[in-house]
């Protein structure tokens, strides 16, 4: 994830939460408790969240997509969670019961006891995960707490859906999970805009999205982005590939910006182009995007380059909602990509500063003192439309 799609989320993120730390973000209680709702995010199986909206949890936190929610719940309670849970979108539903009275401790040192937690992982951690060797969804696992004390009676209460996979640390335990996680294996791929780039742009905000879909099911399933150098890989069961090749299920391919959603008609991404070796892999070629062009130059016309550089790397950049910010080139031309639908809806909002002028005075700061207006871009290079800006003095130094 580059880092101003982070910086926006994370600043928008750190407008609802309760408490934060830096790249940190806590609440206390549920939303009942809080001013501001939990919103699904793009990268969430769906349907999760409903779970997230539960009365029963006591505190969340958020550390870069790693996503901890926990609850203190009765029995009644914990079987409406497992239901919520099997619904969700995903491929595997794990539900771990473990032993123990956990408690987990906030920010400011107040504790909290739970029996329950959902651990999400997102973002920046779901990109790491996702590098690992071990060929694994890595879809939110829901673990249950019992107190070694107590009664556990309780327990045959509980009813746990056929696509439940359970994990017990308990011997004996009265649950009997029907579901089994299938041996999958890594299977490849390799995708290229028609000039032969890979695609993925990122440097211009530009992505593709692998999804995988099933007929009868109007979500889709992320797996996950095109790499820089073109490359994909996910793991497959042999059922999985299986259900691929006769069409009961299909991978797509979406291209776009972080925001743009997958849509089940978008290209697809056959079987047949699945190796189990990445250098067995047949190219895959997909239209490349257009883009918006636009330009910035200082009031007396010359280039946007800073002289002298306030620090090692300081650049003006320029940054809009939908897709990642960039810097100008040497002549002061720069490009993002919107869907046509973004593009006309961003003309309609209120223009914003989004012009990040580095700091002379603190070393890696930048500020957003001017703004570039949407309806100055252009598919068009050559009429891409200007703003001027005037030219950042140097602080004279101190004597």
């Amino acid at each position: 994830m580059k880092a101003s799609r982070l910086f926006g989320f994370v600043i928008g993120l750190l407008v609802t939460v309760q408490t934060s730390h830096g790249m940190r973000t806590s609440r206390i209680g549920p939303d009942s408790a809080n001013p501001h709702p939990t919103t699904e995010q793009q990268d969430w199986p769906k349907g999760l969240v409903e779970l997230v909206w539960r009365e029963s949890r006591v505190y969340s936190v958020w550390v870069n997509g790693n996503e901890n929610f926990y609850f203190k719940a009765d029995a009644k309670e914990i079987n409406e969670l497992i239901r919520l849970f099997s619904q969700a979108r995903m491929r595997d539903h794990e539900l771990i019961i473990k032993t123990g009275k956990p408690k987990v401790k906030s920010f400011k040192s107040d504790e909290f006891e739970y029996n329950v937690n959902l651990h999400i992982i997102a973002g920046i951690a779901m990109h790491m995960t996702r590098r690992a060797d071990e060929p694994r969804t890595h879809e939110p696992p829901l673990t249950i707490y019992v107190d070694p004390d107590g009664d556990h009676a309780w327990l045959k209460t509980i009813h746990l859906p056929a696509n439940i996979i359970l994990n017990s640390a308990i011997e004996n335990l009265p649950l009997k999970g029907k579901a089994v996680r299938p041996e999958r294996m890594f299977r490849h791929a390799e995708v290229q805009f028609e000039d032969g780039t890979p695609a993925a742009d990122l440097e211009n905000g530009v992505s593709t999205r692998v999804t995988f879909w099933e007929t009868g099911e109007p979500a889709g399933i992320d797996l996950g982005h095109i790499g820089n150098k073109g490359y994909f890989r996910a793991p497959f069961s042999d059922r999985e590939i299986a259900e691929l090749e006769a069409g009961a299920s299909w991978l797509t391919l979406t291209v776009g910006n972080w925001s743009t959603k997958a849509k089940p008609e978008h290209p697809r991404l056959a079987a047949s182009n699945l190796a189990l070796d990445e250098s067995e892999t047949k190219v895959i070629q997909l239209a490349r995007p257009g883009f918006y062009h636009g330009r910035i130059l200082f009031e007396d016309g010359t280039p946007p380059i800073l002289d002298p550089i306030p620090w090692p790397g300081a650049k003006i950049q320029i940054n809009f909602p939908y897709t990642n910010g960039g810097a100008p080139d040497p002549a002061g031309y720069f490009k993002v990509y919107f869907t046509d639908e973004q593009f006309e809806k961003l003309k309609d909002e209120k223009t914003r500063r989004n012009i990040y002028i580095p700091s002379y005075e603190r070393r890696g700061s930048s500020r957003a003192l001017f703004a570039f207006p949407a309806a100055k871009l252009s598919k068009s290079k050559q009429d891409a439309g200007v703003v001027k800006i005037p030219k950042p003095a140097p602080k004279p130094a101190q004597k």
